[in-house]
């Protein structure tokens, strides 16, 4: 029986932390929710849905109003290395899902397995590069928000295009080392 329970306890201690970067728990949902409503842009905080800890719902690009939560969207994009090859997939899970064609919880295994996204999709038959498009697709309504708003130049669009490729090229090929760059914009 106290076999059972340390192992138990184990796997508990495993899963909690996983679950919650998922936004799996109604922890991770309350801690999101808080963090949502934020307007902070610092690192780990930037006011988006996820609030780039991995919590639950994607990113709202339309709720990018200014140059400066472009920024943020752009260093959101990396991911966050303190979940592991995870980097907080749940803000872009509705992609995953749909490029993959994998359950979460599969994608899970393979993550847990030591596979990086571009692993995993190469491992089904997907170009990784593809997935890459498909995530900066996905996000590049923000840019083009604050084009069509005037905030920004049509060139530092095309400037903030290539950082958000960038950002998702590393998120998806990352190899558990690298530490993850900071985007403070584009240079003047």
């Amino acid at each position: 029986m106290k076999l059972r329970t340390t192992v138990a306890a184990l796997l508990l201690a495993a899963v909690v932390p996983v679950a919650a970067a998922c936004g799996t728990t109604a922890e991770a949902a309350s801690t999101s929710t808080s963090t949502s409503t934020s307007t902070s842009t610092s690192t780990g905080d930037t006011g988006f849905a996820g609030g780039g800890r991995g919590g639950p719902g994607a990113v709202d690009v339309s709720s990018v109003t200014t140059e400066e939560e472009l920024v943020a969207l752009v260093q959101e994009a990396y991911g966050d290395a303190g979940l592991d090859l995870h980097r907080g997939h749940q803000p872009v899970q509705d992609v995953l899902d749909e490029v993959l064609t994998i359950s979460h919880d599969e994608l899970h295994v393979r993550m847990d397995a030591g596979q990086n996204l571009a692993a995993v999709a190469e491992d089904l038959g997907v170009d990784p590069q593809t997935l890459v498009d498909a995530l900066v697709e996905s996000w590049s309504p923000a840019i083009d928000d604050l084009l069509a708003a005037g905030t920004i130049t049509e060139d530092e669009a095309e400037q903030y295009r290539a950082a958000l490729e960038e950002a998702f090229t590393f998120r998806v090929t990352w190899d558990g080392e690298e530490a993850t760059p900071t985007f403070s914009g584009l240079d003047a």
